[in-house]
Protein backbone atom coordinates (compact mmCIF):
# COMPACT_ATOMS: atom_id res chain seq x y z
CA UNK A 1 0.00 0.00 0.00
CA UNK A 2 1.18 3.41 -0.95
CA UNK A 3 2.43 5.88 1.67
CA UNK A 4 -0.03 8.23 -0.33
CA UNK A 5 -2.99 6.40 0.39
CA UNK A 6 -2.51 6.02 4.04
CA UNK A 7 -1.99 9.79 4.50
CA UNK A 8 -4.98 10.04 2.37
CA UNK A 9 -7.44 8.36 5.10
CA UNK A 10 -6.04 9.96 7.43
CA UNK A 11 -5.80 13.24 6.49
CA UNK A 12 -7.20 14.71 9.31
CA UNK A 13 -4.80 13.72 11.34
CA UNK A 14 -0.99 14.28 11.39
CA UNK A 15 0.96 11.06 10.82
CA UNK A 16 3.48 8.81 10.38
CA UNK A 17 3.25 6.06 7.19
CA UNK A 18 5.65 3.34 7.02
CA UNK A 19 4.30 1.19 3.72
CA UNK A 20 6.26 -1.71 4.02
CA UNK A 21 4.84 -2.66 7.23
CA UNK A 22 1.19 -1.11 6.64
CA UNK A 23 1.29 0.53 9.57
CA UNK A 24 0.63 4.55 10.57
CA UNK A 25 1.04 6.10 13.57
CA UNK A 26 -1.59 9.14 14.43
CA UNK A 27 -1.06 11.70 16.59
CA UNK A 28 -4.69 13.07 17.43
CA UNK A 29 -3.75 16.39 19.31
CA UNK A 30 0.29 16.51 18.80
CA UNK A 31 0.69 18.30 22.00
CA UNK A 32 -0.47 15.60 24.17
CA UNK A 33 2.23 13.15 23.11
CA UNK A 34 1.70 9.39 23.10
CA UNK A 35 -1.61 9.67 25.39
CA UNK A 36 -3.52 11.09 22.08
CA UNK A 37 -3.15 8.24 19.29
CA UNK A 38 -4.53 5.84 17.12
CA UNK A 39 -2.21 3.00 15.27
CA UNK A 40 -3.68 1.38 12.10
CA UNK A 41 -2.92 -1.18 10.63
CA UNK A 42 -3.80 -2.10 6.96
CA UNK A 43 -3.77 -5.51 6.85
CA UNK A 44 -5.42 -5.39 3.32
CA UNK A 45 -8.18 -4.12 0.86
CA UNK A 46 -10.79 -5.79 2.65
CA UNK A 47 -9.46 -5.95 6.28
CA UNK A 48 -7.96 -3.00 8.84
CA UNK A 49 -7.51 -2.60 12.15
CA UNK A 50 -7.55 0.32 14.69
CA UNK A 51 -5.36 0.60 18.17
CA UNK A 52 -6.91 3.63 19.93
CA UNK A 53 -5.36 5.44 22.83
CA UNK A 54 -7.29 8.10 23.54
CA UNK A 55 -6.24 9.92 27.07
CA UNK A 56 -9.54 12.72 26.98
CA UNK A 57 -11.50 14.66 24.72
CA UNK A 58 -13.82 14.15 22.08
CA UNK A 59 -11.65 12.53 18.69
CA UNK A 60 -13.76 12.22 15.75
CA UNK A 61 -14.08 8.56 13.33
CA UNK A 62 -10.68 7.68 11.82
CA UNK A 63 -11.97 8.86 8.69
CA UNK A 64 -11.69 5.58 6.62
CA UNK A 65 -14.13 5.73 4.06
CA UNK A 66 -15.43 2.37 2.96
CA UNK A 67 -16.53 1.54 -0.51
CA UNK A 68 -19.64 0.45 -0.91
CA UNK A 69 -19.73 -3.14 -2.51
CA UNK A 70 -20.80 -5.28 0.50
CA UNK A 71 -21.34 -5.42 4.12
CA UNK A 72 -18.63 -4.20 6.58
CA UNK A 73 -18.28 -6.60 10.11
CA UNK A 74 -17.13 -3.79 12.73
CA UNK A 75 -15.97 -5.02 15.57
CA UNK A 76 -15.00 -2.90 18.74
CA UNK A 77 -13.73 -3.90 21.85
CA UNK A 78 -12.65 -1.92 24.83
CA UNK A 79 -10.21 -2.69 27.12
CA UNK A 80 -10.27 0.41 29.03
CA UNK A 81 -12.33 3.39 29.87
CA UNK A 82 -15.36 3.88 27.67
CA UNK A 83 -16.52 5.56 24.52
CA UNK A 84 -19.40 6.63 22.89
CA UNK A 85 -20.77 5.61 19.31
CA UNK A 86 -23.30 8.26 17.68
CA UNK A 87 -25.63 6.66 15.04
CA UNK A 88 -28.43 8.01 13.44
CA UNK A 89 -28.81 10.56 16.38
CA UNK A 90 -28.88 8.35 19.16
CA UNK A 91 -25.62 7.64 21.92
CA UNK A 92 -24.36 3.75 22.57
CA UNK A 93 -21.78 3.49 25.14
CA UNK A 94 -19.41 0.97 25.09
CA UNK A 95 -17.06 0.17 28.23
CA UNK A 96 -14.12 -1.70 29.40
CA UNK A 97 -14.51 -5.75 28.97
CA UNK A 98 -17.18 -5.37 26.26
CA UNK A 99 -16.97 -6.08 22.44
CA UNK A 100 -19.49 -4.39 20.48
CA UNK A 101 -20.43 -5.77 16.60
CA UNK A 102 -22.09 -4.42 13.69
CA UNK A 103 -23.01 -4.52 10.73
CA UNK A 104 -22.85 -1.61 8.21
CA UNK A 105 -22.29 -0.21 4.48
CA UNK A 106 -19.97 2.66 5.01
CA UNK A 107 -18.79 4.94 7.40
CA UNK A 108 -22.07 6.28 8.25
CA UNK A 109 -21.72 7.06 12.25
CA UNK A 110 -19.26 8.79 14.92
CA UNK A 111 -16.59 7.29 16.81
CA UNK A 112 -16.06 10.25 20.07
CA UNK A 113 -14.47 9.01 22.87
CA UNK A 114 -15.12 9.96 27.26
CA UNK A 115 -12.85 11.75 28.91
CA UNK A 116 -11.56 9.06 31.37
CA UNK A 117 -9.31 8.06 28.30
CA UNK A 118 -10.01 5.22 26.25
CA UNK A 119 -7.97 1.47 25.23
CA UNK A 120 -9.61 -0.30 22.44
CA UNK A 121 -9.29 -2.43 19.56
CA UNK A 122 -11.39 -2.00 16.13
CA UNK A 123 -11.09 -4.42 13.34
CA UNK A 124 -13.36 -3.59 10.01
CA UNK A 125 -13.88 -6.19 7.52
CA UNK A 126 -15.40 -7.13 4.41
CA UNK A 127 -16.96 -10.13 5.12
CA UNK A 128 -17.86 -10.99 1.65
CA UNK A 129 -14.26 -10.66 0.53
CA UNK A 130 -11.75 -11.10 4.35
CA UNK A 131 -11.74 -14.96 3.92
CA UNK A 132 -10.63 -14.90 -0.07
CA UNK A 133 -7.64 -12.44 0.62
CA UNK A 134 -5.39 -12.99 3.26
CA UNK A 135 -3.77 -16.53 3.39
CA UNK A 136 -3.72 -16.71 7.60
CA UNK A 137 -7.46 -15.86 7.56
CA UNK A 138 -8.29 -18.34 4.96
CA UNK A 139 -6.56 -20.92 6.91
CA UNK A 140 -8.21 -19.93 9.77
CA UNK A 141 -11.81 -19.74 7.99
CA UNK A 142 -13.46 -21.43 10.45
CA UNK A 143 -12.46 -19.08 13.29
CA UNK A 144 -13.73 -15.60 11.26
CA UNK A 145 -16.87 -17.13 10.15
CA UNK A 146 -17.43 -18.05 13.77
CA UNK A 147 -17.76 -14.24 14.60
CA UNK A 148 -20.64 -13.91 12.43
CA UNK A 149 -23.62 -12.73 14.37
CA UNK A 150 -26.69 -14.83 14.01
CA UNK A 151 -29.83 -14.59 11.03
CA UNK A 152 -31.60 -12.19 13.14
CA UNK A 153 -28.54 -9.88 13.85
CA UNK A 154 -27.43 -9.44 10.33
CA UNK A 155 -29.11 -6.54 9.36
CA UNK A 156 -27.60 -3.04 8.53
CA UNK A 157 -27.79 -0.44 11.66
CA UNK A 158 -27.84 -2.95 14.23
CA UNK A 159 -25.61 -3.46 17.38
CA UNK A 160 -24.71 -6.11 19.25
CA UNK A 161 -23.03 -6.59 22.60
CA UNK A 162 -20.88 -9.58 23.82
CA UNK A 163 -18.96 -9.57 27.02
CA UNK A 164 -14.92 -10.42 26.49
CA UNK A 165 -13.92 -13.94 27.84
CA UNK A 166 -10.19 -13.81 29.41
CA UNK A 167 -9.20 -15.50 26.16
CA UNK A 168 -10.05 -12.72 24.67
CA UNK A 169 -8.76 -9.77 27.18
CA UNK A 170 -5.62 -11.26 26.13
CA UNK A 171 -5.34 -11.30 22.72
CA UNK A 172 -6.35 -7.84 22.58
CA UNK A 173 -3.72 -6.87 24.83
CA UNK A 174 -1.23 -8.45 23.09
CA UNK A 175 -2.81 -6.62 19.70
CA UNK A 176 -1.99 -3.25 21.68
CA UNK A 177 1.65 -4.04 22.93
CA UNK A 178 2.74 -5.45 19.12
CA UNK A 179 1.41 -2.03 18.23
CA UNK A 180 2.80 -0.07 20.50
CA UNK A 181 6.20 -2.25 19.86
CA UNK A 182 5.95 -1.13 15.36
CA UNK A 183 5.08 -4.72 14.64
CA UNK A 184 4.75 -5.69 11.13
CA UNK A 185 1.11 -6.49 9.34
CA UNK A 186 1.98 -9.55 9.16
CA UNK A 187 2.08 -9.98 13.13
CA UNK A 188 -1.15 -8.44 14.04
CA UNK A 189 -2.67 -10.18 10.87
CA UNK A 190 -2.25 -13.52 12.96
CA UNK A 191 -3.38 -12.04 16.51
CA UNK A 192 -6.34 -10.58 14.33
CA UNK A 193 -7.40 -14.25 13.25
CA UNK A 194 -6.63 -15.79 17.01
CA UNK A 195 -8.74 -12.35 18.13
CA UNK A 196 -11.38 -13.67 15.43
CA UNK A 197 -11.34 -17.31 16.81
CA UNK A 198 -11.94 -15.85 20.41
CA UNK A 199 -14.60 -13.73 19.72
CA UNK A 200 -16.13 -16.58 17.92
CA UNK A 201 -16.18 -18.48 20.88
CA UNK A 202 -17.77 -15.60 23.28
CA UNK A 203 -20.38 -15.39 20.61
CA UNK A 204 -20.91 -19.23 20.65
CA UNK A 205 -20.97 -18.92 24.66
CA UNK A 206 -23.89 -16.00 24.36
CA UNK A 207 -26.24 -17.91 22.31
CA UNK A 208 -26.04 -21.23 24.64
CA UNK A 209 -26.19 -18.49 27.60
CA UNK A 210 -29.98 -17.05 28.59
CA UNK A 211 -28.62 -13.47 27.85
CA UNK A 212 -28.18 -13.97 24.47
CA UNK A 213 -27.37 -10.71 22.49
CA UNK A 214 -27.65 -6.76 23.57
CA UNK A 215 -28.77 -5.09 20.44
CA UNK A 216 -28.21 -1.06 20.76
CA UNK A 217 -31.57 -0.04 20.80
CA UNK A 218 -31.87 -2.85 23.99
CA UNK A 219 -28.53 -1.11 25.70
CA UNK A 220 -29.53 2.80 25.36
CA UNK A 221 -33.23 1.72 26.94
CA UNK A 222 -30.96 -0.33 29.53
CA UNK A 223 -28.68 2.37 30.37
CA UNK A 224 -31.26 5.03 30.83
CA UNK A 225 -32.93 3.04 33.16
CA UNK A 226 -29.78 2.21 35.08
CA UNK A 227 -29.10 6.24 34.86
CA UNK A 228 -32.03 6.79 36.85
CA UNK A 229 -32.25 3.95 39.29
CA UNK A 230 -28.32 5.13 39.82
CA UNK A 231 -28.82 9.26 40.14
CA UNK A 232 -31.83 9.44 41.18
CA UNK A 233 -32.42 6.78 43.72
CA UNK A 234 -34.66 8.30 45.80
CA UNK A 235 -37.65 7.95 43.36
CA UNK A 236 -40.23 5.28 43.21
CA UNK A 237 -39.16 3.96 39.51
CA UNK A 238 -40.63 0.46 39.14
CA UNK A 239 -40.46 -1.60 36.13
CA UNK A 240 -44.19 -0.86 35.37
CA UNK A 241 -43.08 2.82 34.77
CA UNK A 242 -40.07 1.80 32.29
CA UNK A 243 -42.85 -0.78 30.70
CA UNK A 244 -45.05 2.24 30.18
CA UNK A 245 -42.70 4.79 29.18
CA UNK A 246 -40.74 2.80 26.39
CA UNK A 247 -44.39 0.54 25.15
CA UNK A 248 -42.63 -2.74 26.28
CA UNK A 249 -43.69 -5.65 28.20
CA UNK A 250 -42.33 -5.81 32.00
CA UNK A 251 -40.68 -8.78 31.36
CA UNK A 252 -38.76 -7.42 28.30
CA UNK A 253 -37.70 -4.16 30.78
CA UNK A 254 -36.35 -7.07 32.96
CA UNK A 255 -34.53 -9.07 30.22
CA UNK A 256 -33.07 -5.62 28.51
CA UNK A 257 -31.41 -4.37 32.16
CA UNK A 258 -30.68 -7.78 33.16
CA UNK A 259 -28.80 -8.58 29.57
CA UNK A 260 -26.72 -5.56 29.64
CA UNK A 261 -25.65 -5.37 33.16
CA UNK A 262 -25.83 -9.02 34.66
CA UNK A 263 -28.31 -8.40 37.51
CA UNK A 264 -32.00 -7.55 38.02
CA UNK A 265 -33.91 -4.71 38.20
CA UNK A 266 -35.04 -4.58 41.49
CA UNK A 267 -31.38 -6.28 42.57
CA UNK A 268 -29.70 -3.66 41.10
CA UNK A 269 -32.10 -0.53 42.62
CA UNK A 270 -31.48 -2.30 46.33
CA UNK A 271 -27.82 -2.52 45.97
CA UNK A 272 -27.59 1.25 44.82
CA UNK A 273 -30.03 2.45 48.12
CA UNK A 274 -28.51 0.26 50.34
CA UNK A 275 -25.04 1.57 49.36
CA UNK A 276 -26.40 5.26 49.83
CA UNK A 277 -27.58 4.85 52.70
CA UNK A 278 -24.67 3.08 54.66
CA UNK A 279 -22.75 6.04 53.46
CA UNK A 280 -25.08 8.10 54.73
CA UNK A 281 -25.25 6.69 57.83
CA UNK A 282 -21.26 6.54 58.27
CA UNK A 283 -20.45 10.16 57.04
CA UNK A 284 -23.72 12.13 58.02
CA UNK A 285 -25.68 13.47 60.81
CA UNK A 286 -29.44 12.83 58.71
CA UNK A 287 -31.44 10.55 61.19
CA UNK A 288 -32.28 6.69 60.17
CA UNK A 289 -35.92 8.70 59.07
CA UNK A 290 -34.50 11.13 56.87
CA UNK A 291 -32.00 8.18 55.04
CA UNK A 292 -35.15 6.31 54.90
CA UNK A 293 -37.18 8.75 53.29
CA UNK A 294 -33.94 10.07 50.56
CA UNK A 295 -33.60 6.16 49.64
CA UNK A 296 -37.32 6.11 48.70
CA UNK A 297 -38.81 4.48 51.67
CA UNK A 298 -41.29 5.94 53.25
CA UNK A 299 -41.73 3.98 56.10
CA UNK A 300 -39.17 3.27 57.93
CA UNK A 301 -39.99 0.14 59.14
CA UNK A 302 -39.58 -1.54 55.59
CA UNK A 303 -35.96 0.62 55.36
CA UNK A 304 -34.91 -1.45 58.44
CA UNK A 305 -35.95 -4.24 57.63
CA UNK A 306 -34.15 -4.06 54.01
CA UNK A 307 -31.05 -2.64 55.21
CA UNK A 308 -31.35 -5.16 57.86
CA UNK A 309 -31.34 -8.19 55.19
CA UNK A 310 -28.65 -6.45 52.86
CA UNK A 311 -26.09 -5.90 55.59
CA UNK A 312 -26.87 -8.13 58.51
CA UNK A 313 -27.15 -4.93 60.97
CA UNK A 314 -29.83 -2.90 61.73
CA UNK A 315 -29.27 0.77 60.58
CA UNK A 316 -28.55 1.66 63.87
CA UNK A 317 -25.68 -0.33 64.74
CA UNK A 318 -24.53 0.10 61.19
CA UNK A 319 -23.64 3.47 61.82
CA UNK A 320 -22.17 2.84 65.48
CA UNK A 321 -20.05 0.26 64.36
CA UNK A 322 -18.75 2.69 61.20
CA UNK A 323 -17.89 5.17 63.84
CA UNK A 324 -16.08 3.32 66.40
CA UNK A 325 -14.26 1.80 63.32
CA UNK A 326 -13.23 5.75 61.77
CA UNK A 327 -12.60 6.63 65.42
CA UNK A 328 -10.03 3.79 66.16
CA UNK A 329 -8.39 4.76 62.26
CA UNK A 330 -8.56 8.69 62.89
CA UNK A 331 -10.20 9.04 59.38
Amino acid sequence: MKKQLLNNIFKHFASLADPVKKRADYLVSPDDGERNRIIGYFLSDNINVFIFNIDHGTVPDHGLKQRNDGRYLRVNCCRKGGCEFTKNGEIYRLSAGETLMDYNDGNDGEFAFTADGYVGVEVIMQVDKVLEDHPVLAALKRSVKSMSLPDHAMVIDSFYYVSQSEQTSRVLDEIIEYSEEKEDAEVIVVKVAELAYAVGKDLEKEKKSKTRYVSGSQKRIAEEIHEKLTYEFGEKWTVRLFADKYGLSETTIKNYFKNAFGCGFKEYQMKIRMENAALMLEKSKLSVGEISELCGYYSQAKFGAAFKKYFKSTPLEYRRLARIQSAETGK
